[in-house]
């Protein structure tokens, strides 16, 4: 099925060509290397260790792109494949992905003048100018303590690099709020955060050709391939590989 999917993609000629999204785990993978395992267990103590186990650093663009575009129905949150079926795109499938939190109150993804002017002072942030993504990856490499600076910039990276991306590639300040108090950030649902950043940018392609939202997600949640055994304690992110998305 997979196969078939991705020749239809491959095929396809509608307006996902010129469609840029710039959702990648690359940058989230390139910081393994720097971390300590104190500051690993910091990430895992507020459940976004999942992440902390990415197996493919590229995503196949097209065959995404062809998934959000053709086939993901925001409104239904469904994958359609015509004469083929239907897959939910729920919470509960990207718990099953990422190993996110999948309960709790509603992550809020919005510009709030607190939570900008907190984050501004934290990080000596110049008013009116978003901090730049390579900015925040270097301040997390020259980090050696497992403190509220690193954790607090090492999720910034995970949501403005992967789980939501903006457009631009500095961090988005929408992700402020939710990341001020990290006592309550840990008791937010995520996994539907990210299903309801996904609906929100596909109910905006036909008006944007740059959108935010982790198309890589969409090419996980269907797949399944009988000689590839994932755990049950580890998210499925953890077992697929580019080969296997190729």
């Amino acid at each position: 099925m997979l196969r078939a999917q991705k020749q239809h993609a491959a095929r396809a000629t509608s307006s996902n060509a010129n469609l840029r999204n710039r959702a990648s785990p690359a940058r989230l993978v390139k910081l393994y290397k720097y971390m300590s395992e104190d500051q690993r267990k910091m990430i895992h103590e507020v459940k976004f260790d999942g992440l902390l186990k990415i197996a493919c650093t590229t995503i196949p663009a097209d065959f995404a792109n062809w998934l959000m575009v053709e086939c993901f129905d925001a409104e239904s949150s469904e994958l359609v494949f015509p004469r083929r079926g239907r897959i939910s795109v729920t919470s509960k499938s990207m718990a099953d992905i990422l190993n996110l939190r999948n309960k709790g109150d509603e992550v809020k993804y919005e510009l709030d003048v607190d939570a900008i002017n907190f984050i501004h002072s934290k990080y000596g942030i110049i008013q009116r100018q978003a901090p730049k993504i390579e900015e925040m990856m270097e301040r997390v490499k020259q980090n050696n303590h497992a403190n509220e600076d690193f954790l607090r910039s090492w999720l910034k990276i995970a949501v403005s690099t992967f789980l939501c991306p903006p457009t631009s590639l500095g961090i988005s300040p929408r992700c402020y709020l939710a990341l001020v108090d990290l006592t309550c950030m840990k008791k937010l649902n995520w996994c539907q955060f990210v299903v309801d950043q996904l609906k929100d940018a596909a109910r905006k392609i036909d008006k944007k050709n740059s959108v935010r939202g982790c198309f890589l997600l969409l090419v996980v949640n269907p797949l399944a391939v009988g000689n590839v055994q994932i755990p049950a304690t580890q998210p499925r992110i953890a077992a697929w590989t580019r080969k296997l998305l190729d």
